[in-house]
């Protein structure tokens, strides 16, 4: 029992290796925190402006004698919209805020 107890206890502090105290209190080496001004600047490119649906049919069109072709309409208006979709950005957006004001 007591060597069970001192392999979980060994085991334990062995998993805090990784924690270094910081701030006023923290007694001997500590790592500096990492300061927003050494940050690289982040690349800005203006979001693309999306492409508007296709309007290939309209509610008010939709019928009882009709339902099979608005179906392959809507199906046809779908599929548009879908290659028109232009690819996601490859850079990440960011936003500062400095006292709960948005920075440009």
């Amino acid at each position: 029992m007591r060597t069970l107890l001192l392999g979980a206890l060994l085991l334990g502090g062995l998993g805090c290796t990784n924690l270094h105290p910081i701030g006023p209190l923290a007694r001997g080496k500590s790592h500096a925190p990492t300061l927003e001004k050494d940050a690289p600047e982040p690349v800005t490119v203006a979001a693309p402006k999306p492409v508007p649906p296709a309007m290939l049919i309209v509610p008010g069109e939709v019928t009882s004698d009709n339902s099979s072709s608005a179906t392959q309409k809507l199906a046809n208006e779908f599929e548009y919209d879908w290659k028109t979709i232009p690819p996601p950005s490859k850079t990440a957006e960011v936003s500062r805020y400095k006292g709960g004001v948005k920075q440009p």
